[in-house]
């Protein structure tokens, strides 16, 4: 009976990975359930480590975009999110996650200040914007995003921010030069 029982569990063990590996040979995700909610990333980060929830999100189109977009529209929770996946994020991964934060300098620059400083390097977040992105693909869509961040950013009135705002406003101005010398213009 126990030889019985070990050779169906073998057999079982075998249906489950070869269809695992035909899953992903066959390019289907695994889906994840977790990644709409910043709460049950941020838990999962805790129970399964950083570097393991970033991969997995990264690997999964769908779910990696969405973080990103909420993470740039800069609410405490997307924010807090970010800096929790930071730690395990490297190359593509953390570029990401840096522009998206500096994304949300549009939207609500004194979270970004507030929640990211701690992890996120303040040179990086401010350093201009994403040229690849469809929407910043031109000088003029680049300028007018980093014009609208600092916009943004010399509204803060707290005065505890004051010094990082004027940093931020500073390297976006600096960065400025890159994108008008990527783009080929001389005179910006």
């Amino acid at each position: 009976m126990r030889a019985v029982c070990w050779i169906s569990c073998l057999i079982l063990v075998g249906w489950v990975s070869l269809y695992g590996s035909f899953c992903l040979l066959a390019g289907e995700n695994i889906t994840i359930s977790y990644y709409r909610d910043p709460k049950a990333i941020i838990n999962e980060v805790s129970k399964r480590g950083a570097d393991v929830i970033v991969s997995e999100l990264y690997s999964t189109d769908e779910a990696w975009k969405f973080v990103l977009r909420n993470i740039a529209v800069g609410t405490e929770p997307w924010l807090k999110v970010a800096v929790a996946l930071h730690p395990g994020s490297d190359a593509g991964a953390s570029e990401m996650l840096n522009l998206s934060v500096g994304e949300a300098l549009e939207n609500t620059p004194e979270n970004v200040f507030r929640f990211t400083l701690q992890e996120f390097q303040l040179n990086t977040i401010c350093s201009g914007v994403d040229i690849d992105d469809p929407r910043y693909n031109s000088y003029e869509l680049s300028m007018k995003a980093i014009k609208r961040r600092q916009d943004r950013i010399a509204g803060i009135s707290h005065p505890d921010l004051r010094d990082v705002a004027k940093r931020c406003i500073q390297i976006l101005e600096e960065s400025k030069a890159g994108i008008a010398k990527y783009y080929g213009i001389k005179n910006y």
